[in-house]
């Protein structure tokens, strides 16, 4: 798959999450233990912003391995910002929530190794060949 492909894919499902988000606004902050919808609010914003983002360097030729890895620490940080709300506020979760973080968390965790490995070929350098 090549690197704009994913980053379109990318950017697509980010947008597809902060809108979905932004239409059950009304009742998903409660599986969250939210007394109401603005921090998912802002958080869906942010991912309509890094959707945007995305979108925006996926039109670009070519693609820079330095582009690609920002994208790559990014969605890393998702996955251990998820990490840590589920280790933080599990007893607040509902069970709907806590599926939905490690849902997104794992096809988050899938653009990053795709990114990175995309990253990996545009120099030549893939994560079986890097030095350890």
């Amino acid at each position: 798959m090549t690197s704009h492909r994913i980053l379109q894919l990318n950017a697509v499902s980010t947008a597809a999450c902060a809108v979905a988000m932004l239409i059950t606004r009304g009742i998903l902050h409660t599986f969250f233990g939210l007394a109401s919808s603005l921090v998912l609010d802002v958080i869906a914003v942010g991912l309509l912003a890094y959707a945007g983002a995305l979108a925006l360097a996926a039109h670009r030729r070519p693609i820079s391995r330095p582009t690609l890895m920002f994208f790559t620490i990014a969605d890393a940080i998702w996955v251990g910002g998820s990490a840590l709300v589920l280790l933080m506020f599990w007893g607040q979760l509902m069970l709907l929530a806590k599926v939905l973080i490690v849902a997104v968390a794992l096809v988050v965790e899938v653009f990053a190794t795709l990114q990175f490995r995309a990253a990996g070929r545009l120099t030549g350098v893939t994560s079986a060949s890097a030095p350890a």
